[in-house]
């Protein structure tokens, strides 16, 4: 089994930026066995370069878990 992990962020710097979106799928070989899909509120403004690059807006992860919410899942 693997997993293929996507994150999409505020921008390019760790130690400055935050996660706004994770997906995981965990796939046996054949078929996708597991998935997760979450908005993450990074708790900063989203760049308005990175909105339009991901489609992710600051009213759209608003209401959304912070990452040290749901890091455990």
């Amino acid at each position: 089994m693997y997993a293929i992990v996507d994150i999409e962020t505020t921008g390019s710097y760790a130690a400055a930026n935050g996660i706004t979106e994770i997906s995981i799928h965990v796939f046996d070989g054949q078929k996708v066995v597991e998935k997760f899909e979450t908005l993450v509120n990074p708790g900063q403004p989203i760049p308005f370069f990175i909105q339009k690059m991901t489609g992710i807006t600051d009213a759209m992860v608003a209401e959304a878990p912070y990452f040290q919410d749901i890091a455990e899942k």
